[in-house]
């Protein structure tokens, strides 16, 4: 009697959490309070349907141009499939502490086009698989303003960053750097950073239909 009790415990405790983890995949946050809602993709997410993507919600895209040395070759489909779709859309780079800032500029220049009708792009703060390396704070502040400043003229209007909570308990940025800031905190509103976020990344893997694997879901302050 007690080993089929477990039994069904343990049948119910998977299919709760089965059922929770396809909750996920959907979630966003509603739009009633967060209108303005959109995506981020990369090569890895696969083929993108762009009219299907805005009928299904997004407002916006961030398109990643350049993850450190290395140029995104989705990039050009995605930048004009997201434009011909009549998405807001605005360049990413993922800025790596295991690569040289000038080699990243160079990768972020060469791919990126000069929009004035494009958002603001976007620098990507985080700690990435693969590289260990842990400046010292001044050293990271000191490369982040190195890749501003290039980025910034190119574009010429600042970029947003994209801070993760770890990289910010580790280097404080928000404190030191003034930009608009872009949250990053699965499913909870976050409040870490030194000022109010302008975007929030609120479903890292979230599903809709117009695009292959899944996508990091944010949505816009109010």
């Amino acid at each position: 009697m007690r080993t089929r009790l477990i039994l069904g415990l343990g049948v119910v405790l998977v299919i709760a959490a089965v059922v929770a983890w396809r909750w996920s995949l959907g979630w966003h946050p509603s739009p009633t309070r967060f209108p303005v809602q959109g995506l981020s993709v990369a090569a890895t997410d696969g083929p993108v349907d762009w009219p299907m993507v805005r009928a299904r919600g997004a407002d916006f895209a961030f398109v990643t141009a350049s993850n450190g040395t290395t140029r995104d070759p989705a990039f050009e489909a995605n930048w004009n499939g997201a434009h011909a779709a009549g998405l807001r859309h605005g360049a990413l780079h993922i800025f790596s502490l295991c690569e040289p800032t000038a080699d990243q500029v160079t990768a972020y220049l060469t791919t990126v086009p000069r929009a004035a009708d494009a958002l603001p792009a976007a620098l990507a703060l985080d700690f990435t698989p693969g590289c260990d390396t842990r400046p010292t704070r001044a050293q990271v502040l000191t490369a982040i303003r190195g890749f501003l400043a290039p980025a910034e003229y190119h574009d010429g209007r600042a970029m947003m960053l994209r801070i993760s909570p770890a990289f910010e308990d580790e280097y404080r940025v928000s404190e030191a750097i003034v930009r608009p800031l872009w949250a990053t905190r699965r499913f909870v509103e976050p409040d870490y950073l030194a000022r109010r976020w302008r975007l929030w990344q609120a479903n890292p893997t979230r599903r809709i239909e117009g695009v292959a694997d899944s996508v990091a879901w944010s949505v816009a302050a109010q």
